[in-house]
């Protein structure tokens, strides 16, 4: 005689399902699909479908991340019958698990098993660009840009999970994926709001529910103490690689002083020879040109030793005591223009400051301001082929300005984008590359906007140029 599960057996079975599926997770890829699988299992939470959002709390950004369920009502009755295909076998094989072996171990395995086949079938659904979670992950908004009844605003203000119907409620940007009415929550670590999760049932003829809220409330919570565990993993797998890049950047650090140092060192000294041993006689123009040769050659390495120094200088507590006051961020670009114009005019580069009306002044250091505008209109005439155009313009946001340096340079792809402010970083590091430099002006930029309190914002296209713009609070008005 069979019993019959009672309602404390099933929500001991799901504490179970739920505790051992989340444990299993080591990377955030991992946690992701392993979350989303437990609430789209039929025999667990039963969703029809399960989102998460990553959400970064210093750019207010949103980005897809995972999306597990159907498009249609067609799909879905595809996908829940090899659900409860697999979820049949899988039974059938924790009972002969039970039945030949007293070790729970052989039915935790079992378990894994589970969840970790899911992973895989996502992982190579993703690789093959099909399915919900192949679009979803292109999706990403900023949370300023959403309306004020946008479902992430209030799911992201909330600090319980929420039912969001379709009638005070709106998923603008995210039709292609999400139909109310569907439940959200935060998941939340010591290190922050990390994003948001959303289930619907969509495909399912039974409606939301209060215990459906409450056990997506409580599953949420158990995955927020999951997700820390996998955050600590990937920050220790990470510190890891970044020790490995660090003996790379020694390497290349060696072989780019080399090379950038050792040429104008032999010109100086050769045309120091030339002088000394008197082979020019009297200080003719060809001598005249030999010297100016020499004093470009010294400008040169001047300039890449005071970036050594500077970063030193910054990273060492140097510019950590800021004065920070009221700055006129026109006066202090006026007062760098001059220190560019021998590169400016060496590749036909056209500095625009584009004013529209009245520059407001800002809360900055003055030094460190005009130190940032050097680095990056030095960073953007560099990065021009010949004859091109670095504008920069000023644009008041509310309590604060942008200060946007463009060029109409070579531009970045995404993955260069995401290292240029390592230090010594150089996209191309062979030695007969075409551009110049020691890879440290963005980094001293990025330490010194730290230091002074402002932010950098980046973009740019291969082949197109690129946008750094600079933003610090406005000044109150005297």
């Amino acid at each position: 005689m069979t019993s019959t599960p009672t309602p404390i057996t099933n929500e001991l079975h799901l504490l179970e399902q739920v505790h051992l599926a989340l444990a299993s997770a080591h990377k955030l890829d991992d946690f992701y699909a392993i979350a989303a699988g437990l609430l789209v299992a039929p025999d667990l939470f039963g969703f029809s479908r399960a989102f998460i959002i990553r959400y970064d709390e210093r750019t207010r950004q949103f980005q897809g991340r995972m999306a597990l369920g159907a498009r249609t009502a067609q799909e879905h009755q595809r996908f829940r019958r090899d659900q409860l295909l697999e979820q049949r076998e899988l039974n059938n094989q924790i009972a002969l698990a039970e039945a030949h072996s007293p070790e729970p171990a052989a039915v935790q395995q079992l378990y894994d098993l589970r969840f970790h086949a899911l992973w895989v079938q996502l992982m190579q659904g993703r690789e093959e660009g099909t399915a919900l979670n192949a679009g979803f992950q292109h999706y990403s908004a900023c949370l300023d840009d959403l309306p004020e009844n946008h479902l992430l605003r209030h799911a992201v203000a909330l600090p319980h999970a929420g039912l969001y119907d379709p009638e005070d409620y709106s998923v603008a940007g995210l039709e292609p994926w999400l139909s109310l009415p569907m439940l959200a929550g935060r998941l939340k670590t010591r290190r922050g709001l990390h994003g948001i999760i959303l289930a619907d049932r969509r495909f399912e003829n039974s409606p939301m529910a209060q215990l459906a809220l409450v056990r997506f409330q409580w599953m949420i919570n158990h995955a927020s103490v999951s997700l820390d565990n996998v955050e600590l993993l990937e920050e220790l797998t990470s510190s890891a690689q970044r020790m490995r890049e660090v003996d790379r950047m020694k390497t290349n650090f060696l072989s780019i002083v080399s090379h950038e140092l050792r040429t104008p060192l032999t010109s100086i000294v050769g045309f120091i020879h030339l002088l000394r041993d008197g082979r020019c006689g009297e200080v003719n123009d060809s001598q005249c040109e030999m010297l100016n040769r020499v004093a470009n050659h010294s400008q040169h390495l001047q300039s890449m030793v005071n970036d050594i120094l500077e970063i030193a200088e910054v990273e060492s507590g140097g510019i950590v005591n800021v004065a920070l006051q009221r700055v006129d961020p026109l006066a202090a670009l006026w007062n760098v223009i001059p220190k560019v114009e021998t590169r400016r005019s060496s590749r036909d580069v056209t500095i625009e400051p584009v004013i529209c009306g009245s520059v407001p002044d800002v809360i900055t250091d003055p030094v460190a301001l005009e130190r940032i505008y050097y680095h990056l209109l030095d960073n953007a005439i560099k990065f021009i082929p010949q004859s091109g155009r670095v504008e920069i313009q000023f644009h008041p946001a509310g309590d604060r300005l942008d200060i946007t340096v463009s060029d109409s340079g070579i531009g970045m792809t995404p993955e260069n984008l995401k290292r240029i402010f390592d230090h010594f970083y150089q996209v191309d590091f062979r030695l007969e590359r075409a551009y110049g430099g020691m890879g440290i002006g963005l980094t001293v930029v990025k330490l010194l906007l730290d230091a002074t309190e402002g932010s950098l914002r980046v973009t740019s296209t291969p082949g197109e140029g690129s946008k750094f713009t600079v933003t610090y609070p406005l000044a109150d008005p005297t």
